[in-house]
């Protein structure tokens, strides 16, 4: 079946790319999963913390023990949800900026020695597919199940 080639691909892409990443993220005394909370704190903002858990696919008890951390580091800190008393957002402090725009211009050194073998029309063309892809994921994500729902008028 050629879906789940495709996500067997996705897989070690992804693996073999963290694995490759890792010392950079250990050199910053970093796991993967505290890299990946702060770069979605960067790029959104502020998030809920039980939202932001659901973004990276971990239970939020588990969030909960990599927020303190990155609290405690000086990277985020809590804000009350003015929306809900219950809930907590997430926000970077401005040690989380400076972090990101060094720790960035590391990345992207890494990924350039990585792909630079490959042919820039192979990258514009993988690029393109995945964002592609990515539309079309934003679209289908009605049910949770990758099936749109049906609209009843």
């Amino acid at each position: 079946m050629q879906e789940i080639l495709l996500l067997e691909l996705f897989s070690r892409v992804y693996r073999r790319l963290v694995r490759r990443l890792a010392p950079l993220f250990q050199a910053e005394g970093f796991s993967g999963t505290e890299i990946l909370v702060l770069w979605k704190v960067h790029k959104k903002g502020s998030l809920r913390a039980t939202e932001l858990a659901g973004h990276i696919g971990i239970p939020p008890s588990t969030f909960t023990g990599i927020f303190d951390r990155l609290v405690a580091r000086g990277l985020l800190k809590r804000v009350p949800d003015p929306e809900d008393r219950r809930s907590v957002l997430v926000r970077g402090t401005p040690a989380l900026k400076d972090f990101m725009g060094r720790f960035t211009v590391a990345v992207e050194n890494e990924l350039r020695s990585i792909f630079k073998s490959l042919p820039a029309e192979s990258s514009r063309r993988i690029l393109a597919d995945l964002q592609l892809i990515l539309q079309y994921l934003d679209r289908e994500e009605g049910d949770g199940c990758g099936r749109v729902q049906k609209e009843t008028n």
